[in-house]
């Protein structure tokens, strides 16, 4: 996570809140995710620490997962957009 500061990672981390947090109250956003491509193991259905997503950028399907004080980037365009139409109002 270089070059990245601590406001700039709460302004991201809230954002991101909202935007998982707005994803889980509409319906079929969590089922963004094919089924096969869900790895079914152990711990797919506990997590020990909380996670933010932030979609970086729209065009491309680049979403930051933060996990603690890890920063893993995805790329999903279906769920970048899924989570984008969940927090237009």
């Amino acid at each position: 996570m270089s070059g990245l500061s601590r406001r700039t990672f709460i302004g991201g981390a809230a954002a991101g809140a909202f935007a998982v947090t707005a994803a889980t109250a509409v319906p079929g956003v969590a089922a963004a995710a094919p089924v096969d491509e869900i790895e079914d193991d152990d711990t797919s259905s506990e997590l020990s620490q909380p996670v933010v997503a932030r979609v970086r950028d729209l065009r491309t399907g680049e979403i930051a997962l933060y996990v603690g004080t890890e920063e893993i980037i995805h790329t999903d365009r279906t769920l970048a957009r899924r989570l984008a139409r969940a927090t237009a109002r």
